[in-house]
């Protein structure tokens, strides 16, 4: 060793003695007491850029204070559409408040005729009177005639609801398809016989109770249509909305079930655009 160091180094010691003499004792033995760091530095050899940063050390791992557990995630929960049934207009505006509406569905639809035209001869008719009974002796809520039941094999119309509708809706629907369709002619045949349209060469009869009667039942039938189509439009209008806030409420679309985890793949043969 050179000469210069061996004294450069007997004077750090002489130095540190006699800093370490000037030390109160009390000072010396707290710091002897004082617990060890769980902290000790380790050379960071695996990130050569630490050394030109000044960071060259780093904490060893298992010195490392705990890291926290991960929190566990709640699990995505499916989406739902929150529909609510939309209410539909009042039922003193819909045919099902009115009398026998099942039973008038019923016979009207395996005879083939609208049933809301049905309604709305028997509205003219009896205002669904079951029991109710003309001069000319026309029975119930369609006043069928004894004779036009028997067509049918219907040997009384008065016995029941459903066979008076039995018979008046199948008579309705063979005037319908005997005068192609004309409802203006069916309903004239249906309140004054088919033999007077057919005089009258296919035209509405010149009776004034005929005449009204046409009139009477299809205003009734217009106005029904509309409170039908109006009832219709409104439920579907209202569940598209309903459906539209539901989606727009979440965070993503909706997906229908079956198409969960699919994805589309363009197949070879597929023409693609220019």
């Amino acid at each position: 060793m050179p000469i210069e160091n061996r004294h450069f180094r007997r004077a750090a010691v002489l130095g540190a003695g006699i800093v370490l003499s000037c030390i109160p004792p009390a000072v010396l033995v707290a710091a002897e007491a004082k617990p060890a760091s769980p902290y000790r530095l380790q050379w960071n050899g695996s990130q050569p850029m630490a050394r030109d940063s000044g960071s060259s050390y780093v904490l060893d791992r298992k010195y490392r204070p705990a890291e926290p557990a991960p929190m566990p995630q709640p699990s995505p929960q499916p989406i739902r559409a929150e529909l609510t049934e939309p209410t539909p207009p009042p039922l003193s505006e819909s045919l099902d408040a009115q009398p026998f509406s099942r039973e008038i569905a019923k016979a009207a639809v395996k005879a083939g005729v609208d049933p809301v035209l049905v309604h709305a001869v028997i509205f003219v008719e009896s205002r669904y009177h079951p029991t109710a009974l003309s001069l000319k002796g026309a029975i119930g809520l369609m006043q069928v005639l004894p004779e036009t039941a028997a067509r049918y094999g219907i040997k009384d119309p008065a016995k029941s609801p459903q066979a008076n509708l039995r018979a008046g809706t199948l008579y309705l629907s063979y005037l319908i398809r005997t005068f192609d369709n004309r409802l203006d002619l069916a309903l004239a045949a249906y309140n004054a016989g088919e033999g007077a349209v057919l005089r009258y060469r296919n035209k509405i009869p010149p009776f004034p109770e005929t005449q009204q009667y046409v009139r009477d039942v299809l205003a009734k039938y217009n106005e029904w249509h509309n409170i039908a189509a109006r009832r219709d439009y409104y439920l579907t209008r209202t569940r598209a909305a309903s459906m539209e806030a539901a989606i727009e409420k979440h965070a993503k679309p909706f997906v229908p079930p079956y198409l969960a985890g699919t994805r589309l793949v363009q197949s070879e043969t597929m023409p693609t655009a220019d």
